[in-house]
């Protein structure tokens, strides 16, 4: 089995983190994680290589969460997409894994971005392939 843990960079990420790590162990899966960083096109006033900031940002959350499951003795392995709604790319990837549960928080980086761009879990929730255990 294999399940999908979906972070940012959020301090309740860890939570998430840790609960899929449980799960794995109990259930001997292997962990998935991986990250959207936001796609800000259109914005006139951005500065030059925002986006590539935002999508490194996002692959330092990927490399900590894979190493902090390696360290609980996973095999663990990390992914990081790019996209205005981060629901779809985590549903996506979850299906190209053969994803057995998707893990995701109930709240993210900011409130702000759930007016915005609405909620994560629920567009997961409603769209994914298979069980979504969401964390509170």
């Amino acid at each position: 089995m294999k399940i999908l843990v979906a972070l940012d960079d959020s301090m309740f990420a860890g939570k998430v983190l840790e609960t899929a790590i449980a799960m794995a162990k109990d259930k001997a899966a292997e962990l998935a994680v991986i990250s959207v960083a936001p796609l800000l096109d259109g914005l006139d006033d951005m500065p030059i290589n925002f986006i590539d900031k935002l999508r490194v940002g996002a692959t330092a959350v990927v490399d900590k969460a894979v190493r902090t499951a390696a360290e609980a003795g996973l095999t663990a392995s990390g992914h990081v997409a790019q996209s205005d709604s981060p629901g779809a790319p985590i549903v996506d990837y979850a299906k190209e894994i053969g994803a057995g549960r998707i893990v995701v928080g109930h709240k993210g980086k900011s409130n702000l971005e759930r007016l915005l761009v609405g909620s994560v879990a629920l567009a997961v929730v409603a769209h994914a392939p298979c069980s979504v255990f969401v964390v509170k």
